[in-house]
């Protein structure tokens, strides 16, 4: 059986020791702060966390834009483990929200072409975030295990959709400056004080599934969600864009009536540029969510 590679993306939210001690890679996405280009760095070595979010607040004074992965960059860090003999396996962020996937399948078709005997497949998650990340965790733990490329990518179609993430946001205003909201509902929506309930979907959107007017009223109902699809012995992650006072309340909640083990994780630039700060991600292994659709 051929060795293989395991990459993902910006989109993930794994810190460094998580991919280090799983050996997954990831390839950069990018974003733009007044057409000045940044990499999307997980680490936030090349910006700290706290310089990050001042930036995305900043909407006056910083027009800031995410970009998809180049083709330079996916050659780029492919290239070394092809040369080594090893396969590719690409668990890419959720194809409902960034056309990446589509590029990685056009570079793979040229890098065939060089490495014939080698396999680069990608993978489409139906997750973004953490969700992802988890999944990508749970798969190179598989892959570590003995399990093959394709009992991989099995898996993953089959149960994605047990990755969830929910969430909520303190404002709707960089949602708009993303392009992802209108301008006449950020207005209404941060005038009336109403949080949208973020539930991950079965197709990959994060769909905004009801609207509750008031944070602490947004973090109990969350609180809801999660005990309806929590399964016991989980762990729950909560991440965090500059929202300190949520998570701590958060935290409190999920030991206490759970019993679960909490962690906290600093949400990535990629999805942090479209939340902003004071957004809210609460990320388990669980039941798969029946998200209702407004006709």
């Amino acid at each position: 059986m051929s060795k293989f590679q395991i990459f993902t993306d910006s989109a993930c939210d794994l810190d460094h020791d998580q991919r280090e001690s799983a050996h997954i890679e990831y390839f950069r996405m990018g974003f733009t702060k007044n057409e000045k280009p940044y990499d999307a760095d997980l680490d936030y070595q090349l910006y700290s966390v706290e310089e990050f979010y001042k930036w995305v607040e900043d909407t006056e004074n910083n027009k800031m834009k995410t970009s998809l992965v180049t083709k330079p960059e996916l050659i780029k860090r492919m290239t070394p483990f092809l040369d080594k003999g090893e396969d590719i396996l690409y668990i890419g962020c959720t194809t409902a929200l960034t056309g990446t996937l589509n590029l990685f399948n056009i570079v793979k078709a040229e890098l065939e072409k060089q490495y014939p005997e080698r396999r680069i497949i990608g993978v489409d998650s139906k997750r973004a975030g953490l969700a992802l990340g988890l999944l990508c965790l749970d798969s190179a733990k598989m892959r570590d295990e003995g399990k093959s490329i394709d009992e991989i990518i099995a898996y993953i179609q089959s149960d994605c959709l047990k990755y969830n993430l929910v969430g909520t946001l303190s404002t709707l205003k960089y949602l708009k400056a993303a392009g992802r909201v209108s301008g006449a509902s950020a207005f209404f929506g941060d005038l009336f004080g109403v949080k949208p309930i973020i539930v991950s979907d079965e197709v990959g959107n994060n769909y905004v599934t009801e609207k509750v007017k008031g944070l602490h009223k947004a973090l109990d109902r969350l609180v809801e969600v999660v005990k309806e699809l929590y399964i016991e012995g989980e762990t729950i992650y909560l991440g965090q864009g500059m929202s300190e006072s949520s998570i701590s309340y958060l935290r409190k909640r999920f030991e206490e009536e759970l019993k679960a083990q909490v962690l906290d994780y600093w949400i990535g630039p990629i999805i942090g540029m479209s939340c902003g700060p004071g957004v809210v991600h609460i990320v388990f292994r669980g039941k798969v969510a029946k998200v209702e659709k407004n006709k």
